[in-house]
């Protein structure tokens, strides 16, 4: 019995010397593309940030992220929480039929930052009305899977109420029409609709988003049945594996949708990306080959994104779409209806909307957001004003 305590010590030590020898050989990694994020470094050592606590709390981060075989370690533990029937794994739920879903909890919801938000796009609405019709300014809040597949979220998962808000948010919604996607999507909910590995809405929630949008503005677009579907990628893993990087994680396909002539909408534009880089696609075949494959849509998220189509239906309109990356797969099929679009992201982008929408001659708005992304954003106060 000694001998085998003896021997398991021995392996326990060795096992520790070969960790942690392994991580002080090894090179930091900068950036984990698994969990699309980057590492701590190592933190600074003095006197003041030893006596305030930001050094050992820095160096607790920097072990826990340079651990070598970092990703292989977490693999395993979600394995074995997987295996102790745990669906709470990593910061996302573990639903049902191979459905990931963002965890999001009443306690991570900040209502003096929804109303910050809500009175920015209010006093943007307002602006924007003195020179845009109001019925061509819309606002479209997207609801995130865990509303629209509740059905399979795992048991006891504390989400927050995502219609709450929605329906709060879109009644203080001035001087535009509110496009409300959640009935077209809960009818839909049996199909494709949200990625199983990420928290965006895949393609076809998009083109159902979109074809609401349209009915409501007053603009044209042919039934979804009518469309080809193109099949870009069947290897694609998101957000949400990069959270919990389950080994039996399924793959995700990315594909796009275009007319009989098999021309996806988006892929013959002009597009000119934060007023420097052209290219003639709404579509970066490039990321394919990488982690983050949603991507493949615009390439990345930008301050700006121009893009002139020219068969578009109406050559005259020009619209502008301040969006979050939900706005990626939703952009391409309105290429069919507007000769200019213009795509910001007020993450990437310090300017002044106000006099961007003047000296491009902005006839039309759409503020598309998601609901989960609106109520934490932190820079929708640029609407209204220069930072």
């Amino acid at each position: 019995m000694k001998k085998i305590s003896v021997t398991m010590i021995v392996i326990f030590v060795a096992f520790l010397a070969l960790v942690s020898g392994g991580s002080l050989l090894m090179k930091d990694r900068e950036f984990s593309p698994n969990e699309n994020r980057y590492l701590a470094e190592p933190p600074r050592l003095t006197v003041d940030n030893i006596l305030s606590g930001k050094f050992q709390d820095g160096l607790e981060n920097y072990l826990r992220d340079q651990i070598c075989f970092r990703d292989g370690w977490i693999t395993v533990k979600t394995g074995i929480q997987k295996a102790c029937k745990d669906t709470d794994i990593g910061g996302a739920y573990v639903g049902k039929d191979g459905y990931d879903f963002e965890k999001i909890t009443p306690e991570d919801v900040d209502e003096k930052q929804i109303a910050r938000n809500v009175k920015a796009v209010q006093d943007f609405f307002a602006k924007a009305s003195e020179n845009v019709e109001k019925d061509r300014i819309s606002f479209l809040l997207v609801p995130s899977s865990g509303l629209v597949m509740a059905d399979k979220l795992p048991a006891h998962a504390r989400l927050f109420d995502q219609a709450k808000y929605i329906d709060q948010i879109e009644k203080q919604m001035k001087d535009c029409r509110v496009t409300d996607v959640r009935e077209k999507l809960l009818s839909h909910n049996e199909d494709y609709i949200y990625y199983k590995t990420d928290h965006h809405w895949t393609s076809e929630g998009a083109y159902l988003a979109y074809e609401t949008w349209c009915d409501s503005t007053g603009m044209e677009s042919t039934p979804l049945a009518d469309l080809k579907k193109q099949v870009a990628t069947k290897k694609f893993r998101g957000s949400l594996y990069s959270k919990i990087l389950d080994a039996d994680s399924a793959y995700d396909s990315i594909w796009t949708y275009g007319d009989t002539k098999q021309k996806a909408y988006g892929s013959d534009c002009s597009l000119t990306i934060d007023e420097k880089k052209q290219t003639d696609s709404c579509y970066d075949t490039a990321q394919l080959s990488q982690k983050d494959k949603y991507k493949y849509f615009f390439g990345d998220n930008y301050g700006t994104v121009q893009i002139v189509s020219d068969h578009a239906r109406h050559q005259d309109r020009n619209l502008l779409v301040i969006k979050d990356s939900f706005a990626n797969t939703f952009v391409p099929f309105a290429t069919e209806n507007y000769g200019q679009i213009t795509m910001i992201d007020l993450r990437y982008y310090n300017g002044n909307v106000e006099e961007y929408m003047k000296e491009h001659q902005i006839t039309d708005v759409l503020v598309l957001y998601n609901i989960t992304n609106f109520i934490s954003d932190r820079n929708l106060y640029k609407l209204v004003g220069r930072i």
